[in-house]
């Protein structure tokens, strides 16, 4: 009996490691972009929607640039820069990439959709720890918000969650 009590503290213990699916329904299926112009991706963005982690906290403002090796986010609180990471982005399969987020470690990046102008697109990841919706300026229009926000409805995550930026 004591055995057992042992055995289910230190599975209670581990169940506790695991990172929580905070902002997505893990039952939800996800799916990325199955077509993705990858030099059309790169260049400049901002993270005008994001699901809060540590490194959002406290940002006005976060620019991120993408290109085919790396992306580089930049968080501004009253136009100044509080911090930045950069990390290799490696591509695993069509608008899959796999990199490494500060205050969540090593993960997945996927495109789940971009516009055909390449003006804004939606990146999270299948255990939906951080989503951004990101733009070409730092304000988006209405009609590619909304296509934003279903996007990431239709993938599982909270809409109610999401954190909109500068509007």
């Amino acid at each position: 009996m004591r055995l057992c009590a042992i055995l289910l503290s230190v599975a209670l213990a581990l169940a506790g490691c695991v990172p929580a699916s905070a902002y997505r329904d893990p039952e939800t299926v996800i799916s990325s972009k199955a077509v993705l112009d990858l030099p059309r991706l790169g260049g400049d963005w901002s993270v005008v929607g994001y699901y809060p982690t540590p490194f959002e906290a406290g940002c006005d403002e976060i620019d991120l640039v993408l290109d085919l090796a790396s992306f580089e986010r930049t968080c501004r609180a009253q136009g100044v820069i509080t911090r930045q990471d950069r990390a290799p982005l490696r591509a695993m399969d069509v608008a899959r990439f796999q990199s490494r987020l500060d205050g969540i470690g090593p993960t997945p990046l996927w495109v789940l959709w971009v516009d055909d102008g390449y003006r804004t697109a939606v990146i999270g990841e299948p255990q939906g720890r951080f989503g951004w919706v990101i733009n070409r300026d730092a304000t988006i229009p209405r009609d590619r918000w909304v296509a934003a926000q279903r996007i990431l409805d239709f993938n599982g995550y909270d809409p109610a969650a999401l954190v909109r930026t500068g509007q």
